[in-house]
């Protein structure tokens, strides 16, 4: 739901922003239709900016530093835009200060978008890279691994524990995920079926692939530490 807060903001972003060029060029008519919704196009604005701060908080973890960046920056310039509007009495003063702030904060509205498009897109690439070896498990010593998997907005962190060529126990240390928890529940046929690569569990084949990863790789960190 977050990024659907997101939409919305940039929606009521682009409204005002619309709202700005019909008064610039003096586009009466058009101004003063807009001017009708203004308030609530403020408002909405306002309420989906902070409603996709709360909701996409338990994630950042897993975003890149300058989507966090731009995007506290457009929420800083939101709010001093709000506050001096209703603080600065002189007309003048009040719309330069305005015009200031709305263009600072259609900047850091843009770098945000284009930041987190790149940085999406390369989690794209690395989740569409996942690919899988088939690894003898018979001559794998007995012990318990640690393997993990980092693919940029979902991160998996395993213990395998191994016995007499046998996964017989998976721990997931840390599984940090958006909407893929479903997908937790294939390590049940990781250890059933004594093979990795088993089939995603539907709905949440990102997550999935990445704790298989991580499951494959506390496997291979056997050799290592062999």
């Amino acid at each position: 739901m977050g990024i659907v807060f997101g939409y919305v903001s940039l929606i009521c972003f682009l409204f005002m922003a619309v709202k700005a060029i019909t008064h610039r060029c003096n586009w009466k008519k058009a101004d003063g239709f807009l001017m009708r919704f203004h308030k609530l196009i403020c408002g909405l604005l306002i309420i989906s900016c902070f409603m996709h701060v709360i909701l996409v908080f338990p994630v950042l973890g897993t975003r890149n530093i300058f989507v966090i960046i731009t995007g506290i920056a457009s929420v800083a310039a939101m709010i001093l835009l709000i506050i001096f509007c209703h603080m600065i009495r002189e007309k003048d003063k009040k719309m330069l200060w305005h015009r200031v702030l709305t263009i600072i904060m259609g900047l850091c509205i843009v770098g945000h978008i284009v930041v987190y498009a790149i940085d999406f897109n390369q989690y794209q690439k690395n989740v569409s890279g996942i690919t899988f070896e088939n690894v003898d498990l018979k001559t794998i010593q007995d012990g318990i691994y640690e393997g993990e998997y980092d693919a940029g907005y979902i991160y998996a962190k395993v213990e395998v524990e191994i016995i007499n060529g046998e996964i017989v126990f998976v721990d997931l240390l840390e599984h940090r995920n958006e909407r893929g928890k479903a997908a937790e529940k294939v390590l049940n046929d990781i250890i059933a079926e004594n093979k990795v690569d088993v089939d995603a569990v539907t709905g949440a084949t990102n997550s999935s692939n990445v704790i298989k990863k991580a499951v494959e790789n506390a496997i291979r960190s056997s050799y290592a530490g062999g």
